[in-house]
């Protein structure tokens, strides 16, 4: 269970660096067709409207994360949260409350489902 966690991080993890945010062969592969995210701003997206925000965006920023916690929902289906942020001057900034839901298709390929991200109360 604990590699299948560790290839699921990893692929949540490549989705934070800019290299494949703007990827969309990438994005394509590793999205859902029926993707939705909730964004930290408080939008909804689907796979389309993501796919174009991320590949005209300025994705030059580093996005950090930590404090992963897997849960396997059913054998197709994983459920991931941790915390994300930006660094400015070594001080973390925009800190947010995250969830995934990795689903497993057709083709045993690990495609992200659903994404929110929450703004961190301080």
């Amino acid at each position: 269970m604990q590699k299948l966690f560790d290839h699921l991080i990893t692929l949540e993890k490549k989705l934070h660096h800019y290299s494949n945010r703007d990827n969309l062969e990438f994005l394509e592969n590793i999205l859902h067709p029926a993707f939705l995210e909730f964004c930290r701003s408080g939008v909804s997206t689907d796979k389309t409207e993501t796919l174009l925000a991320l590949t005209q965006a300025n994705n030059l920023l580093e996005i950090h994360s930590e404090n992963f916690q897997c849960a396997q929902i059913d054998a197709n289906t994983v459920l991931i949260t941790y915390l994300s942020f930006q660094l400015d001057n070594g001080i973390p900034i925009k800190q947010t409350l995250r969830s995934s839901i990795w689903s497993k298709n057709q083709h045993n390929q690990w495609q992200l489902r659903f994404h929110q991200g929450t703004p961190r109360s301080l």
